[in-house]
């Protein structure tokens, strides 16, 4: 049975990842998360634009399903307290090894804290049971479709695709919920490819898009990263390799071709300075930089309102990426139009 959920006060802190920041600093955290809420372990309750006229989506990648070794979950029962509290209508969740045991309890048991319903999951095969799960809130979110074998297994991870109508909004919406290989840019740019067809409609369908996930690499205009300062078994999962053997920039390609079919970067939508979302848990892989995204395709980028990553050490603590969150308008406004 699973154990009961406990606050995140009860959540062992890690300074030593705080000490480790190769770019980050201990001092205490602004930004939504930065005043502590009574109950809520310095997590602010939930906040909309226009709670009648918008939506939420969320992704985060869990980092081995919240669970850590001897079976120990407080990771993933503070995981599941926040997102108790920003009450997201589409969630999309990465890396949920474990979650297969005993029926799937722990996407049922998060379905039910959240108050949301999980969509089958899609079953990782490949990378050792690093399974995906979409969830939708049923009080706002009607699925039209869902296919949790999108990509007829061509991913690394796999690909889920959910079909919805949000609220009163007479638009179909297409979420595509992913996780793209980490064994380099081939890979990725394989997998960009089968997503392509996504950035201006949804194949023969004008439809809005949006894709979330872990990509594995970089926006187009992030900053470089110095990929030097971790070891070079590393480097391959990022960087190209030059004609001379020797490591290049980041490898960007999957990012490009998506870019150039048609899906956008919130960050450029909004004129926002991009956020970094992993890159200060792991010893060898210290290196702030921005792995996780969710891209709008060219009819949904109108829409995009609001994009945040929840960044506090209490984040950092609970995985080894932050979850990013969009909040996208149902509706046009009369001063939308295509890009």
């Amino acid at each position: 049975m699973p154990a009961s959920r406990s606050s995140l006060q009860q959540q062992p802190s890690r300074p030593e990842r705080l000490r480790l920041l190769p770019d980050r600093t201990t001092e205490p955290v602004t930004g939504p998360d930065a005043t502590p809420s009574p109950g809520t372990g310095g997590i602010v309750p939930s906040t909309r634009l226009d709670f009648a006229h918008t939506a939420r989506i969320i992704t985060y990648n869990t980092l081995t399903g919240g669970i850590d070794s001897a079976s120990d979950e407080q990771r993933r029962q503070g995981q599941v307290d926040f997102l108790a509290t920003r009450a997201p209508d589409v969630l999309v969740l990465q890396d949920l090894k474990g979650w297969e045991e005993g029926g799937w309890w722990r996407l049922w048991e998060l379905a039910d804290a959240v108050g949301m319903v999980a969509l089958p999951p899609v079953l990782s095969t490949r990378e050792r049971g690093s399974h995906l799960a979409m969830l939708y809130r049923p009080g706002t979110v009607r699925v039209a479709a869902y296919d949790a074998e999108a990509d007829a297994g061509a991913f690394f991870h796999g690909l889920a695709r959910a079909i919805v109508y949000i609220k009163d909004a007479p638009q179909l919406l297409t979420v595509l919920g992913t996780h793209l290989s980490l064994l380099g840019g081939e890979e990725r740019l394989a997998e960009a490819r089968w997503l392509a067809r996504y950035g201006d409609s949804d194949g023969a369908i004008d439809r809005r898009g949006l894709l979330a996930g872990d990509l594995n690499t970089i926006g187009l205009a992030d900053d470089e990263p110095d990929w030097s300062r971790i070891p070079a078994n590393l480097r391959s999962r990022h960087c190209l390799l030059a004609m001379d053997g020797e490591f290049g920039p980041t490898d960007r390609r999957a990012m490009q071709l998506l870019a150039a079919a048609g899906f956008h970067d919130p960050y450029e939508l909004l004129d926002r300075q991009p956020q970094h979302t992993t890159g200060y848990w792991a010893d060898d892989e210290l290196i702030g930089h921005r792995s996780d995204f969710i891209l709008a395709n060219r009819l949904a980028a109108p829409a995009v309102r609001d994009i945040t990553v929840h960044e506090s050490a209490t984040m950092w603590s609970l995985s080894d990426h932050l979850p990013v969150e969009m909040t996208i308008a149902l509706t046009p406004s009369e001063t939308e139009g295509e890009l």
